[in-house]
């Protein structure tokens, strides 16, 4: 099974991909408020500006990674082309 025709399967499963994307979305925005570079790196200890940076830095891969799967999903001819080529 393909994922394309994975999720032409099943409806739900978009719906809970397309949340994990806008719930990780919202969620690295909140994480980019809460950065305090006016701090430095003074202490590591609870929140610092290093671990946020760690933090955005995993959801944004997280969230290129959605991005490239919906690329795959959608794409129009996933097929190669057949081997030998006709001559037309």
């Amino acid at each position: 099974m393909t994922l394309r025709t994975a999720i032409q399967q099943s409806k739900i499963l978009t719906f809970v991909v397309l949340g994990a994307f806008v719930w990780l979305l919202l969620t690295l925005f909140e994480v980019l408020s809460t950065i305090d570079f006016a701090t430095g790196t003074g202490s590591f200890v609870g929140q610092n500006a290093l671990g946020g940076l760690a933090g955005v830095f995993v959801l944004a891969i997280v969230l290129g990674t959605l991005v490239v799967l919906y690329s795959e999903i959608t794409e129009a001819d996933p097929a190669p082309q057949s081997w030998p080529p006709t001559d037309e």
